[in-house]
Order: C-alpha cells, then sequence, then structure tokens
C-alpha cells in the first residue's frame, strides 16, 4: 500500500519587500521589489513533500477570497491533494508580510486567519486521511487545540508524529506524549526551555536543551540550525549533520524545505546520518530564490545536488516512496 504523509497546515499569502537592509523602529526603509507568493510552514512543507514525489494531503482552511483561491491553487499545482481544505466564508486567508535584505535575512509579521479556526468537527471529517497516514506532520501556526487533537488522534493510530513547535507559543507538554519528533529551531528552543546558546559551547547547549524536551516526554528532537545545519538527539545517541555552503537570497523557506525532506527520510527508512542530509540540501536549495513556495526544489534537483557534495542517499529498500530506486 502506498504510503502517504498528512499534514494540519497553516495555508498563507506571503508578501515579500525586498531592501539593501532591513528597517529599524519607525524606519522606512526603500526597497527594490514587493511579491506575493504562496505560503505559510505547512503549506510550505506541503509543497517540499510533494515535490519529493509524496503522496501529500494537507487538512487546513483557507479564508472565501482571492487570496485563498491563489494559495490554493498554488498547492495544486504542486500536486498537493487539498481535498481536507475548508473555505471559510468569515475569515479571511492567513497572510504573513516579510522583509527581506541583501544577505537574505528576514523579519516576518504573520496574521493567521481563518488557519486559527481548525475545528474539531474538520478534522473528524479528515480523521481517514490523518489515521491513514505513515507520518503526520504539524506547526502551531494554527490553533492549538486542534494541533494537540490530530496529534493524539494520529498517535492513537499507530502514525509517526512531527511537530513543528514554530512559532514558539504556550504548548501543553502533557501533549508532547503524542509527538514523535519534535523539530524546533535555536530560537524556538531557547523560547520553551530558557536555555540560552549566548556565551555556551554548541553541543553543551544541545545536550542541555535535549535533556529539557526529554524529561517532558520527548524521544527524538530535531534542532534546524541555519548555517550551522542541523542537530538530532535522541535515546540510542545524538549526531550534528553540517549545513552546504551556499549564499542565500532568502531563508524565509528554508526550515520548511528541511522538513520535507526529514518526511522522505523517515518514509524511507533512511538512516538519521542521510535524512538530515536530505533535509539540509532541500533547505540550502530553497534559499537560492526569492520567496517560499516557487524557491522549493524537486527530487532530482535535491538528489543532483546532493551528489555534486559526493553524498549518496539511496536506501537498501526495495521500495522508494518519493522517486525510482536509485542506481
Amino acid at each position: 500500500m502506498e504510503k502517504h504523509v498528512s499534514i494540519l497546515a497553516s495555508i498563507n499569502t506571503d508578501i515579500t519587500a525586498s531592501a539593501s537592509r532591513l528597517p529599524r523602529k519607525g524606519e522606512t526603509v526603500e526597497g527594490y521589489s514587493v511579491d506575493m507568493f504562496g505560503g505559510g510552514k505547512g503549506a510550505n512543507q506541503s509543497i517540499q513533500c510533494a515535490r519529493l514525489g509524496l503522496d501529500t494531503r494537507v487538512i487546513g482552511m483557507t479564508g472565501d477570497d482571492m487570496q485563498g483561491a491563489f494559495v490554493r491553487e498554488s498547492l495544486i499545482k504542486s500536486g498537493v491533494n487539498i481535498d481536507s481544505v475548508e473555505i471559510s466564508k468569515e475569515y479571511r486567508t492567513g497572510c504573513c508580510s516579510i522583509y527581506v535584505d541583501k544577505n537574505g535575512d528576514n523579519t516576518l509579521v504573520y496574521a493567521p486567519g481563518a488557519n486559527r479556526q481548525i475545528t474539531k468537527e474538520l478534522l473528524e471529517k479528515s480523521r481517514g486521511v490523518i489515521e491513514s497516514a505513515s507520518v503526520f506532520i504539524t506547526q502551531l501556526e494554527v490553533n492549538t487545540d486542534a494541533v494537540v487533537y490530530a496529534l493524539k488522534m494520529a498517535h492513537n493510530a499507530g502514525v509517526t508524529t512531527i511537530l513543528n513547535p514554530a512559532p514558539a507559543i504556550p504548548f501543553p507538554e502533557e501533549a508532547y506524549q503524542f509527538v514523535d519528533y519534535l523539530t524546533p529551531n535555536e530560537t524556538e528552543c531557547e523560547g520553551y526551555t530558557g536555555i540560552l546558546r549566548s556565551g555556551m559551547p554548541a553541543e553543551e547547549w544541545q545536550e542541555k536543551t535535549y535533556a529539557w524536551f526529554h524529561a517532558r516526554g520527548i524521544r527524538n528532537l530535531c534542532i534546524t540550525m541555519g548555517k550551522e545545519g542541523s542537530y538530532f538527539a535522541s535515546e540510542e545517541g545524538a549526531l550534528s549533520v553540517p549545513a552546504f555552503s551556499v549564499k542565500p537570497v532568502d531563508t524565509t523557506a528554508a526550515g520548511d524545505a528541511f522538513h520535507g525532506g526529514l518526511v522522505y527520510g523517515i518514509l524511507n527508512n533512511l538512516s538519521m546520518e542521510k535524512t538530515l542530509q536530505i533535509g539540509n540540501a532541500c533547505g540550502g536549495l530553497s534559499t537560492l530564490t526569492m520567496g517560499a513556495q516557487n524557491s522549493i526544489q524537486p527530487l532530482e534537483t535535491v538528489l543532483s545536488f546532493l551528489r555534486e557534495h559526493q553524498i549518496d542517499v539511496s536506501t537498501a529498500d526495495s521500495t522508494v516512496y518519493g522517486a525510482e530506486r536509485m542506481q
């Protein structure tokens, strides 16, 4: 039976303004472009999964507006199944305003709109999509009660669950038991644990951060660390995988693209080292183009990039989900 990934997803439009530098408080900076892209952490993650060839099914909500039609079409064109995306007559499609400087660094303001109106009724209608998945992933750009409800549903059905705790808003610690993989970035880790990396060696900070989450029930912790790559820890041990050297244009979708690679590796039972290498490649490649979803690369580009770096991520299984078996 073909495996699939289900995603309880935030779905946004991104309004991206580019300038030589980011404005300070109260300052106006002249930019050189303003563009609209499909966005939302969950939608971005789903598009990376789909472009890696995975059967990807999204649960979410948009408004009944021009922006909603735009982002739904973007998902469909990327091969994402949106049968479980509801259209709200009352709430607008989520929107994110993004400001990007010449180094690819960014600041964001997020208005969640319909994303924070996910109901238990919608999740119940999508129960089959969630419980039949091999991997379920969600984020915190949708309302937390829906996240917990869906994680529990997936966990109780034996589905591998991933929580990307972004943004770092309050999350009930008792719900960690439903999470197989927790995937924060450095800032989000600091927000939850209060353990600041400043002045602390990276390895010590990582160990203390894992210990904090593990004490609260997290079995597998994967930290995305930007230009430093990614870090993974479990009871079996820990490893760090360096990032690829690229010259970023826009880092908006890097973390989301990484998650698509993570799902690909988990679905194909790859080692965690290979899984993180794929995730890092997806993330790095996504920084080379302005915008979020349009910057996310297909499987053939990711594999070619890895081969250029002498990295073989072929699987030992007879079945590869998302691609023909590599020779």
